[in-house]
């Protein structure tokens, strides 16, 4: 039997990021940065107005009253100011030349064409100086960055239209069992059908909280050429292939010998409870990643968050794939398996973990998963223990 270290090892081993791809803003938004970004130019790339007013020349309003009067005037791109005259800007238009102040709108009567002044500004009050915010050949991301609204404002700030990144993972989720019926359709009675397929749902959702597409294929019945068939045109759209079901040794099983003719693919006994049968490989002539979990939905979900879920972020171009783990006391005992790693839901809180008795319905409240290790028959209350969190991200 492999454990559950080993097991892991070996399915991080055989991923590798995504090839990188020039993305545009909004469909880079929470993909890892591909590339270090550095500033092509200054920012602002001229001298601008801060404020909405008017442009002037410091000297001219040295000594501003309420008596104090300026010329309005309007220049053509280009022309200088003149000396005794304002010309009216809004914030972020370039600041002509000769100008070197801007007065707030709210210091004159806006009057014209003449402009009375009742308060003075300074020698550069209330302008951005070119390259004062941001200089070219600066660097101001990095790979590994993760791209969210402030940098994507970053790089919308320096006329960047698209970026290197790594794009987001297809991954198809393949439901099967002819046991199984879609719960958002019509139930067929005397199909055949009697179990909700929990996991098509539940798994789409957790690949789009872990930033990559999902594509919810299933519940497929168990059907050898249906299920070729399913797979095959999953390979054509999918950088990734996840599986429930049907990778026991029992003649209903029929997903293992399929998947055994379409790649490398490896079926191992894991020392893990729940989910002690485990398959992973790749499938096809692109040699698309699959893992192949248990159709039992806890042992389904705890297959995902060890892991699909690691897999899904190494795709994705993060360096730190695992969820993070650290030691806390259980409020009350919890029974281990005899030469198997358990995982048992928990809600943590502060450094206590509470153990979580059921089946999917214990998810709703748990944010973690206590690890009993394969040589504990039982973990008393007070007992430390190691937590792996779950990740919504």
């Amino acid at each position: 039997m492999r454990s559950l270290a080993e097991h892991l090892q070996l399915v991080m081993s055989r991923v590798r990021p995504l090839e990188p791809l020039a993305l545009p803003l909004l469909d880079a938004n929470g993909c890892v940065l591909a590339v270090d970004v550095t500033a092509p130019a200054d920012v602002p790339a001229f001298h601008t107005s801060a404020v909405s007013g008017y442009a002037a020349r410091a000297g001219d309003i040295a000594m501003a009253s309420p008596r104090s009067v300026l010329a309005m005037r309007e220049l053509p791109p280009g022309s200088a100011l003149a000396p005794g005259c304002v010309v009216a800007v809004v914030a972020g238009m370039p600041v002509p030349y000769g100008a070197d102040c801007v007065l707030p709108a709210e210091y004159t009567d806006r009057g014209a064409p003449v402009l009375r002044v009742g308060r003075a500004v300074g020698r550069g009050e209330n302008v951005l100086l070119a390259g004062s915010q941001v200089k070219a050949g600066t660097t101001l991301l990095t790979v590994g960055q993760v791209l969210g609204s402030r940098e994507i404002a970053l790089l919308a700030a320096i006329g960047v239209g698209k970026v290197p990144a790594y794009p987001r993972p297809r991954v198809a989720i393949i439901t099967t069992g002819t046991e199984l019926y879609d719960t958002s359709r019509m139930r067929t009675t005397g199909a055949g059908a009697s179990k909700p397929d929990v996991n098509g749902v539940s798994m789409a959702c957790a690949v789009v909280e872990s930033g990559a597409l999902s594509y919810r294929v299933g519940p497929v019945d168990d059907d050898p050429v249906l299920l070729r068939k399913i797979l095959d045109d999953q390979l054509g759209r999918a950088d990734m292939v996840v599986t429930t079901g049907g990778i026991g040794s029992d003649p209903d099983d029929v997903l293992r010998p399929v998947l055994a003719t379409m790649g490398t693919v490896d079926f191992a006994w894991v020392a893990l409870d729940p989910g002690r049968v485990q398959g992973m490989g790749s499938l096809g002539a692109s040699n698309v990643p699959l893992l192949a979990l248990p159709g039992e939905p806890m042992a389904a979900f705890v297959g995902f968050e060890l892991f699909v879920r690691p897999v899904v972020r190494r795709l994705m171009g993060h360096a730190d794939v695992f969820g993070s783990r650290r030691q806390v006391t259980l409020s009350a005992p919890v029974t281990g398996s005899v030469g198997v790693t358990r995982m048992v839901a928990a809600a943590v809180e502060a450094d206590t973990a509470e153990p979580l008795d059921g089946g999917v319905e214990s998810l709703v409240r748990a944010n973690a998963l206590v690890l009993v290790p394969p040589d504990s028959r039982e973990l008393k209350a007070g007992s430390t223990v190691t937590v792996v969190h779950l990740e919504t991200s």
